[in-house]
């Protein structure tokens, strides 16, 4: 959360992590930044639920989503209407979306509380939904030194915690306080939500969490406080029965990466974090939404070294927390790291109580054995060299699982069959006898050159299996004819013809089928992992006509889509699974959804514009439509607002009205209750 307090910038935040389950080895995915609501206005749920399915796959168990209520600011950390679940992130339905599909791949969706503070509707002190008089707000809070407050005489009972000054302190010691918060928890339960990330917890008594936590019973509960002091996170832990997240972690490895001091990692033999006493109870992490802006001096991040951070997190004991813009914004490559020191996690059965053995804690050098379940790994960081650990005198026989800048990661459990999921891969080529692989560190994955011999396979296919799942790689005859450098991950293991495919490109396909639908739309075009089109070429195949759906049977399972207006006003690029899929807009569903205003989907084209766009929709039943545009920094550049009848209507938003220094906009519509967001692009 962010605060600004009298000039001064305050800044309490957590990742924390609950449910204190033994042996706990989910991992939990942060689901937005702090200009989420900003970038995405209105459209941060659609957006995340479109990647509900990467997830799964990636190997996230949790996310934690922003603050659910309608609230005085974008981020959500000012609640006005605790009960009121549309706010700038989306709307109510689109909400519920995410949350029903989260629950269908088995992700538990975690929402932020902040229920240290709270907003009035109109001034200072007129809580709504729920209502709440003037005794909810403490004793001690700021508002009562202000003229048009102080003369009130009804005020609560003084803080249990520290003052916040952006928003009303509220008092928990009051009973209905206490209720409504209850009250507000189980419509969350009855929303979707299955856990609590505790904002600001220090700004109240731990009682109060201990409390709102037994009435609900998270799947996860982890709070926020922000604290370098482990024995103060301890004892908050300690008295809340909540996880909590792991400042000292994330103040020892920022620290790492700023002066290469690897001594930082380890206080007498153990991790130096808050997992050096109580692992099952943190939730490590390096970054959140609000760490860039309020611990500047620890900005030391990017994309070449935030690996071996996440190397740590994800072998050591804990509940890691990711943070989204390293997952989905830092590029292919960080996304690809990320997922396969996920899944090196899971395949070593690593989790929350994992035992570690520190071996070396010291300048440019940290090596650590983590036991998991299923096998030990080893991990090395730093620039000093430490190779294989048998060759280091650690005995046994270990593989190279995963490296990247600094960091290494050996496992002990037997490499082989195939790629995808695990810490190893199989990679296909035709016409070739020899692999020859190597990392990002130029450690040789198959021997010296020219490498291993490939295995004969089925369909004339040659195969190797490599100990990672990601690789340079060059194919050749024993050494002649080679291929250029090659790079591969294990979603595209087949090399054929001078491109790496998801699938064998010459199996021709299966008889599986997927039915999507739309409104509003004429034409779907359709192409599969390796860029084959499965409707024809651009804009692909007339839709068959419905009311109010459209509809099209692709010859796969699963499909990437684009629909448009005969080519115009299209999609972004889409991907769903069958047999049947429903495009409302802005997310997918398995049946479709039946709108109280809205028979067809907002279509805009076109779309990017040069002189101007229309905006065309179909209203079902009377509604107050409201229209505007922003520019990219968020002032409003028009506005349309109009009660209309039933009917067809398209709305002309001309050039001349936006200044021509702007290329991005963000068109909002409001249809009665229902809420949409898109991009207008000026060319």
């Amino acid at each position: 959360m962010r605060l600004n307090l009298l000039g001064l910038f305050a800044l309490l935040l957590c990742c924390t992590v609950t449910a204190q389950v033994a042996n706990d080895g989910r991992v939990l995915l942060q689901g937005f930044y702090w200009e989420s609501s900003h970038d995405y206005q209105n459209d941060w749920y659609q957006y995340v639920e479109a990647k509900a399915a990467d997830m799964d796959a990636a190997g996230i168990d949790l996310i934690w989503l922003p603050p659910p209520s309608d609230a005085g600011s974008w981020e959500g950390y000012l609640p006005r209407e605790l009960n009121n679940f549309a706010n700038s992130y989306g709307s109510l339905s689109e909400h519920q979306s995410l949350l029903s599909t989260l629950d269908g791949y088995g992700i538990d969706a975690i929402a932020d509380i902040v229920v240290n503070h709270r907003v009035g509707s109109t001034n200072w002190v007129d809580f709504t939904n729920p209502t709440w008089g003037t005794n909810s707000i403490t004793a001690d809070d700021e508002v009562w030194s202000e003229p048009a407050y102080s003369g009130i005489g009804l005020r609560g009972n003084y803080d249990t915690g520290t003052p916040y000054a952006a928003a009303r302190d509220v008092d928990h010691t009051q009973t209905f306080v206490q209720n409504d918060i209850k009250a507000f928890l189980d419509n969350l339960k009855a929303l979707g939500y299955d856990g609590w990330r505790y904002d600001f917890v220090h700004g109240f008594s731990t009682q109060y969490i201990s409390m709102y936590n037994n009435h609900t019973s998270p799947t996860y509960s982890v709070g926020e406080n922000w604290n370098s002091d482990k024995q103060v996170i301890q004892d908050w832990i300690d008295a809340s029965g909540s996880a909590a997240f792991d400042f000292p972690t994330y103040y020892a490895l920022k620290g790492v990466i700023r002066d290469n001091n690897y001594s930082y990692l380890a206080y007498q033999g153990a991790p130096a974090g808050g997992i050096g006493w109580d692992p099952k109870n943190y939730s490590t992490f390096i970054e959140n939404h609000d760490t860039p802006d309020y611990d500047p001096n620890n900005n030391v991040l990017n994309a070449s070294n935030v690996g071996q951070a996440y190397a740590y997190l994800l072998t050591h004991p804990g509940v890691p927390c990711i943070f989204w813009s390293h997952m989905y914004e830092w590029g292919t490559a960080v996304t690809n790291e990320l997922k396969t020191l996920i899944q090196l996690r899971k395949a070593a059965g690593i989790h929350s109580q994992s035992p570690v053995t520190i071996h070396r804690s010291e300048s440019g050098l940290y090596v650590a054995s983590i036991a998991g379940d299923n096998h030990t790994v080893f991990l090395k960081m730093g620039y000093t060299n430490w190779g294989d650990p048998a060759n280091e005198g650690m005995g046994g026989s270990w593989s190279l699982a995963a490296s990247g800048t600094n960091y290494a990661i050996w496992s002990e459990a037997t490499s082989g069959g195939g790629g995808g999921g695990g810490t190893s891969m199989t990679v296909y080529a035709q016409n070739y006898t020899h692999a020859y692989a190597w990392d990002d560190n130029q450690n040789a994955l198959l021997g010296a050159w020219p490498g291993s011999a490939m295995s004969a396979g089925a369909n004339g296919w040659n195969e190797i299996t490599v100990p990672a799942t990601c690789t340079n790689i060059i194919f050749s005859y024993n050494g002649g004819s080679q291929t250029a450098d090659l790079s591969t991950c294990d979603n595209q293991p087949y090399y054929y013809n001078g491109t790496w495919h998801a699938t064998d490109p010459t199996s021709g396909g299966g008889n599986n089928t997927l039915t999507v639908y739309a409104q509003g739309y004429t034409h779907c075009y359709a192409w599969d992992d390796n860029l084959n089109p499965l409707l024809g070429s651009w804009p692909g195949s007339a839709m068959n006509s419905g009311n109010p759906w459209n509809s099209i049977t692709i010859p796969a399972s699963c499909s990437n889509v684009i629909f448009s207006y005969n080519g115009g006003g299209q999609t972004a690029d889409l991907y769903t699974c069958g047999p049947d899929a429903y495009w409302n807009g802005g997310s997918w569903s398995s049946s479709g959804r039946t709108g109280t205003v809205l028979s067809a989907d907002v279509a805009v084209h076109p779309n990017p514009f040069f002189d101007h766009a229309n905006v065309s929709f179909t209203l079902k039943e009377q509604a107050e439509v409201r229209i505007q545009v922003f520019s990219s920094a968020g002032k409003q550049m028009k506005a349309f607002d109009q009660k209309l009848s039933p009917g067809s209507y398209q709305v002309q938003l001309s050039a001349e009205d936006l200044p021509p220094s702007e290329a991005l906009y963000i068109l909002r519509m409001q249809i009665g209750e229902e809420q949409l967001t898109r991009k207008l692009i000026m060319k």
